[in-house]
């Protein structure tokens, strides 16, 4: 059974060239030197850090401002998963992190907002 007639092929080609063309995010990235001032472990387990320092890739990228105490969850170098608990770091160590974020648009329960997806992985010292 062919799932694509010859005579769709043309319709296909004419669909795709007047659909607008999709451009990806770009990553924004921001280095950052931290202070770990607590393991959290309820209401779910993460860190909480005091930022000592931040480096943002470009002049435009929001970096958390030095002094301030972030709360995150450690990934893993390639921000594919979340770093097992037993690397994590302990309170007072100082780490650092690349933190990288994407603005966009999300649609969650059907009604669109804005929203912006976060990454915390971990540099190798």
């Amino acid at each position: 059974m062919n799932l694509f007639p010859a005579h769709s092929v043309p319709f296909l080609l004419t669909f795709a060239a007047l659909c607008a063309p999709v451009h990806a995010a770009t990553w924004q990235i921001c280095d950052m030197q931290l202070r770990v001032t607590e393991v959290v472990k309820q209401p779910f387990p993460g860190l909480r850090a005091q930022v000592l320092k931040t480096s943002p890739a470009s002049p435009d990228v929001e970096c958390p401002e030095e002094g301030a105490v972030i709360s995150f969850i450690p990934e893993t170098a390639d921000y594919q998963a979340t770093l097992a608990r037993r690397k994590w770091p302990v309170k007072g160590q100082a780490i650092r992190i690349k933190y990288r974020y994407l603005d966009g648009i999300c649609k969650g329960d059907g009604n669109e907002h804005p929203c912006r997806i976060e990454h915390y992985p971990f540099v190798a010292q």
